[in-house]
């Protein structure tokens, strides 16, 4: 009998972790689907589960590489391989929290067959600025901008990764044999997309965005850039690049609080459109979404 799986997605500020730390640590174990989470000593900027809503349910792929690491779908699908076989063997249910869709929807229902890349393009490509990797890859594949969010320097970088290596990105077809939902033998018990008002959400961006300043997310930001240096991976994370001008004295507080709130907004405007499309998952609040798991599963 297949085995079901709760999904919980939502856009960056919505408190999915704070909804994931409620439910029954004796039924359940978050497996965290989210590309700035994974880094380790970045938990303010990248606001990570603390230790307390740790406490409360275990969650796995939460602080487990370095910021010198580079994460992409192939590795994020082997680390979530070994911790979904821990949670089942376990017999806990797993629980899936999305912010990052893409590593979601790749785990879960299979890979596309990307070539390995080698660290000579990887670099070439982190060389680049954004206008120029857009450039570089409207005359390599022009078919592939139109899949890649605009604004979205990650899958950008990702897509002209693969066509250096010599094979089209926008050709590439999901491997249904790298199907997690087929290899584990789960159902989705449940798929929620917490789809809070769009006022409400800003306003608890703009909170958020104001705290992690508060907390030293400058300061964190620039500890990083001494142990691995400003082109480490984990400083391409979402709002890592304004924290650095605001260390070097390039802008002010308020500046520095305008861009950060603005990238987060934005940021979340890609990944609602991401969710809504999403047919297995269902728009909701957040009481209607704790009522649902407790109802289906």
């Amino acid at each position: 009998m297949a085995r079901p799986i709760l999904l919980l997605a939502a856009p960056t500020g919505a408190g999915k972790t704070s909804l994931a730390t409620q439910l029954d640590p004796d039924r359940f174990e978050i497996l965290s689907f989210d590309s700035r989470q994974i880094y380790r000593e970045m938990p303010i900027g990248t606001a990570a589960p603390d230790a307390t809503q740790r406490s409360k349910i275990r969650h796995h792929l939460v602080e487990v590489l370095s910021p010198a690491e580079t994460v992409d779908a192939g590795l994020y699908n082997r680390l979530a391989e070994e911790a979904l076989r821990e949670v089942l063997e376990r017999n806990k249910i797993p629980v899936f929290t999305a912010g990052t869709g893409f590593y979601l929807k790749a785990f879960l229902f299979g890979m596309f067959p990307v070539p390995e890349i080698d660290p000579e393009v990887r670099e070439r490509v982190l060389s680049l600025s954004y206008e120029e990797k857009k450039e570089l890859l409207q005359s390599l594949d022009p078919d592939s901008l139109v899949r890649i969010f605009p604004g979205d320097e990650y899958r950008l970088g990702r897509a002209l990764e693969v066509n250096l290596m010599g094979k089209r990105w926008s050709a590439l077809e999901i491997d249904p044999k790298t199907s997690a939902m087929k290899r584990f033998d789960l159902r989705i018990g449940c798929g929620i997309f917490l789809d809070l008002d769009r006022a409400e959400l800003y306003d608890r961006i703009n909170r958020r965005a104001a705290q992690m300043i508060e907390e030293g997310m400058a300061e964190e930001a620039w500890k990083i850039r001494e142990r691995y240096g400003e082109n480490c991976p984990g400083l391409k994370s979402l709002g890592y690049n304004f924290a650095l001008e605001n260390k070097k004295g390039n802008s002010n507080v308020e500046t520095f609080l305008g861009d950060l709130s603005q990238s987060h907004r934005n940021y979340a405007k890609r990944q609602i459109t991401w969710f809504r499309k999403e047919t297995y998952l269902e728009p909701m609040g957040r009481t209607e979404a704790l009522e649902t798991i407790k109802h289906r599963l």
